[in-house]
């Protein structure tokens, strides 16, 4: 197929294209990547991704059917679109939740929606019966009160199809719950399977910050999941940075699909507001759901949290827990720890997910598995242990066997709160050698100095850093203004001077030394927030050890944790080589961190520093 002109502008140097093959043919669930090269154009725009594209570049799609997409080259008054069309074809081995061709075949199962598939997947892919041999079990839901703990699994074959029909007389289940001291057994556990069909209504809050630079062809698998649902499932959309946005209402699954496919949000930017951003969505989303429906929300997101400076995941899981909703996280690439993800989403009965940049095409599909198992899984009801104190951070296991072979999965009980460390929380980045707070940070630096007026035992402690963007005195006096020209707004905003302290540390804590990418390097541009109060994360730590190796630095933070202290590393620059400081932390005040780091040099012969 030859692409075609749709139009074109006349100009001195019209663009003129030396390679566009403009069609491509890909199976159901698989990707196609749109290759040009255009002459004489500065940039290149694709219908439906709000991202400009350089003359001679590439972009990945993964439509759900056949699609033509224009593509359009830009060079001052010259203007010319073509034409690509994306040809999906074989959708009787596509990795789809499948409907059956009702005058010619007949449900197999008591779940009429769906056929068996023989396509080997990992995720949800069909349904089949009770002959089928178990390969995997899912704990997809829980929920418990003091005594009694409520599994929702699902259990697959080799293919990806749920098994229908299961009962305690053809497998047998058992759960082992270990604590610190003991480890509780509960067997020959009985499985209800639960078919609902009221509808769910679905809240997804997407990741827009600058670590999610290439989270476009997402909004596509988002868009595909929403057409395959129910008319009696609804849905919201919202997306975040360092600021939280609405994008649509929750509303019926046609009226959403029709606004979503046209989809313009802006280009990836900023911090990532994560916490604020799932704290406020509950809010939201709580006012509008349905009594009568499965309810739930979906993050998907590629870092971790770094600005909600008065939020914490403890507010997100006390309004989930409240709210009854549990919180379904895909994390995609790997610039984030999953700790703090896996424990929001085990303490509101929720899964997380973890997906390879590379393989963001599965998102669809867990995202269909997800939609599955709320209404159609195993309901496994067990007595348990909820003592916190002894029980925190338990591991449940929940054990299949099928013959003879042994199948299981897990889930973190009873997750410790109150224990989180954040790795640190930036008020703004800027701009290379620029200390000009951008307007799109003042909402949350407003915010913070509103709780501080409101709060006036409450202090900060306001530390810049910078790039390497001069000389060591340069970088160290750009860092210095940088945190106190986030001082005087927040002054301006009516915070007393002296609940705000500030400091600079220049380029001699980069969160990425080499920056490979330009949101890397603009991270290591910031302001850094510490609180100085009881109630907030303390500012005051001990440096236990300074190493070279990361290796060095992982084992001697779990040697400090066994000895009973909350400990973390980080990278830090002593003249151009990197070291890691192990450090702990947790300390209300100075004189606390005092007597702690006097101890620990009396007790275990080393050297300390606090600050």
């Amino acid at each position: 197929m030859l692409a075609s002109v749709f139009y074109a502008c006349t100009s001195s140097k019209p663009i003129s294209s030396n390679k566009f093959k403009g069609y491509s043919q890909i199976s159901q669930g698989e990707i196609a990547t749109m290759e040009w090269d255009f002459a004489n154009a500065t940039n290149v725009k694709v219908d439906q991704y709000d991202k400009l594209y350089n003359a001679i570049d590439s972009a990945k799609v993964s439509p759900n059917s056949t699609k033509e997409y224009k593509i359009t080259a830009f060079h001052e008054s010259d203007t010319v679109a073509y034409k690509w069309t994306v040809d999906v074809v074989n959708k009787e081995e596509k990795l789809d939740l499948e409907k059956p061709d009702i005058n010619n075949s007949k449900p197999t199962t008591d779940i009429p929606a769906y056929v068996p598939n023989s396509t080997n997947s990992e995720f949800i892919n069909g349904a089949i019966g009770p002959e089928a041999a178990p390969v995997r079990i899912k704990i997809m839901q829980s929920t418990k009160n003091e005594k009694v703990l409520d599994l929702k699994t699902i259990i697959l074959d080799e293919n990806g199809n749920f098994i229908n029909g299961l009962n305690s007389e053809v497998v047998d289940l058992s759960f082992i719950q270990k604590c610190k001291k003991s480890s509780n057994s509960a067997g020959d556990l009985q499985i209800q399977e639960v078919h609902k069909s009221d509808g769910t209504d679905y809240s997804i809050i997407f990741d827009n910050s600058s670590v999610a630079e290439f989270n476009f062809p997402l909004l596509e698998r988002v868009l595909n999941f929403t057409e395959t649902l129910s008319s009696d499932d609804r849905l919201m959309f919202s997306y975040f940075n360092h600021n939280y946005t609405e994008y649509l209402s929750l509303q019926p699954q046609n009226e959403f699909y029709n606004s979503f496919k046209g989809y313009d949000i802006p280009k990836p930017s900023g911090l990532s507001g994560l916490y604020k951003a799932v704290y406020n969505n509950l809010v939201d989303f709580t006012a509008q759901v349905s009594k009568d429906k499965n309810k739930a929300i979906i993050i998907i997101t590629y870092s971790e949290d770094n600005s909600s400076l008065i939020y914490s995941p403890d507010d997100i899981i006390n309004a989930a827990q409240n709210f009854g909703i549990p919180i379904f996280v895909i994390a995609v690439g790997d610039a984030f720890n999953s700790y703090t993800l896996q424990k929001i989403a085990n303490s509101t009965g929720g899964k997380i997910y973890t997906v390879h940049s590379d393989s963001s095409h599965v998102v669809e599909h867990i995202l269909k598995e997800m939609d599955f198992a709320l209404n159609n899984h195993y309901s496994v009801t067990l007595d348990f242990d909820n003592n916190e104190n002894e029980c925190a951070d338990a591991y449940g296991k929940l054990i299949l066997k099928y013959g003879d072979k042994t199948i299981e999965d897990g889930l973190v009980l009873n997750p410790t709160k109150s224990e989180f460390h954040s790795y640190y929380q930036s008020v703004a980045i800027f701009e290379q050698k620029s200390a000009e707070i951008e307007s799109d940070y003042e909402d949350g630096i407003i915010e913070l100095s509103n709780v501080l007026k409101s709060n006036p035992s409450y202090r900060v402690k306001l530390i810049g850093h910078s790039d390497d963007e001069g000389s060591k005195e340069f970088d160290v006096e750009i860092s210095d203004i940088r945190a106190n020209n986030v001082k005087e707004l927040m002054v301006a905003k009516g915070v007393n001077e002296n609940q705000i302290l500030t400091g600079s540390e220049g380029f001699s804590k980069p969160l990425y030394i080499l920056g490979q990418t330009p949101w890397q390097n603009n991270f290591n541009r910031r302001v850094e927030l510490k609180w100085i109060n009881p109630s907030k994360a303390s500012p005051f730590e001990i440096v236990v050890e300074q190493v070279w190796t990361e290796e060095e630095a992982l084992t001697s933070s779990e040697k400090w944790s066994k000895r009973g202290y909350h400990t973390y590393y980080d990278n830090y620059l002593i003249g151009n080589e990197p070291v890691y400081r192990v450090m702990l932390w947790g300390f209300e005040d100075e004189n606390e961190v005092k007597e702690v780091a006097s101890k620990i040099m009396k007790k275990f012969k080393t050297k300390v520093t606090y600050k």
